[in-house]
Formats: structure tokens, C-alpha cells, sequence
């Protein structure tokens, strides 16, 4: 995953948090992801594993590929 890559994926969850009205320590309690490596992701530190995409698109009432770029769009081409 490209740094591009993972800051798409991050902004996607983090407008889906912002539109849900949930906060990203919900989340974390939610998708029983760390506090400290959830705000590592999000930041587009590290990657986020597919298993972690599913909980959180869980959490959020999503479907993982909600939370994904759509590469037919030429978003996330490398």
C-alpha cells in the first residue's frame, strides 16, 4: 500500500466517523483496535490490514469497500 493509498483509506473512515458523529476513541472501542495504533492508521503512519478495514467498516455500519478508493476513478493509481 502506497502513502497515497493509505491517506485515501484514512480520509474515508475519518469522513465516515465525522458523518456518524463518533469519535475516533468510539471507534477504537468498537473495532477492538488500540487507541494508540486506530490514530496511527488514521494518520497514514502504517497500513491498515484488510481484517482491521472489516472491523471498522463493521463498526461504522459500512461495507469495507465503502472505505476504499475507486480505482476506476484513476484516485489510488500508482
Amino acid at each position: 500500500m502506497t502513502a497515497d493509498d493509505r491517506q485515501m483509506v484514512a480520509d474515508a473512515i475519518l469522513s465516515a466517523l465525522r458523518e456518524a458523529h463518533r469519535s475516533k476513541k468510539w471507534l477504537a472501542a468498537q473495532s477492538g483496535i488500540a487507541y494508540s495504533t486506530l490514530r496511527r492508521k488514521l494518520d497514514a503512519q502504517v497500513d491498515i490490514s484488510v481484517v482491521d478495514l472489516a472491523r471498522i467498516a463493521q463498526a461504522l455500519d459500512r461495507s469495507p469497500a465503502s472505505l476504499l478508493p475507486d480505482l476506476r476513478t484513476g484516485a489510488g493509481e500508482r
